[in-house]
């Protein structure tokens, strides 16, 4: 019995699934980490882009926008935020004196409540500075491992992107 218990004992053959197995975990929160942060960073640069491209329309002054239409240009120059019009909130301000600037955080959809509040929507007058504001609201893809687990998120735990770009209306 002794003898058996040694031969057991000195065998070394399920070592490496041990090590696998100790490491794998570790290697995949560094992947899937890498991964969601790549395509967080995508979805932030998509939104940057979709609301200067429509602000840009705003600020040329070719058509007078309603708060929905602005919303589906930012959303159709975004390109890939999924359920746009729905996770996106809007903030179009005019500014005569540096009071003038929101002080307070970018206005979020808050999907824990179906009324959807009115935000500040004015285009402004021509030769006139305005504020753009977006935040665009996504779940993490994996919300309980490695980057997704890290980043803020609301109470229906959704992480929040946000972008501001600030133009003067041209001159009619």
């Amino acid at each position: 019995m002794t003898a058996y218990l040694q031969r057991r004992l000195a065998d070394d053959s399920g070592s490496a699934a041990v090590e696998f197995a100790l490491i794998i975990p570790i290697v995949l929160a560094l992947l899937f980490s890498v991964f969601e942060a790549g395509w967080v960073m995508t979805q932030s640069i998509m939104l940057d882009r979709g609301l200067s491209r429509a602000s840009r329309a705003v600020q040329i002054g070719t058509s007078a926008m309603t708060y929905a239409q602005y919303k589906k240009k930012v959303c159709d120059e975004a390109l890939i935020l999924a359920n746009c019009e729905k996770s996106l909130r809007l903030e179009l301000t005019p500014i005569d004196t540096a009071a003038d600037f929101p002080t307070s955080a970018t206005p979020c959809v808050d999907r824990s409540v179906t009324i959807d509040p009115v935000t500040s929507y004015q285009a402004g007058q021509a030769a006139q500075l305005v504020f753009a504001r977006a935040c665009f609201v996504v779940d993490p893809m994996v919300p309980g491992l490695g980057y997704g687990l890290s980043v803020p998120k609301d109470n229906t735990g959704a992480m929040r992107l946000t972008s501001s770009f600030a133009f003067v209306n041209e001159a009619s």
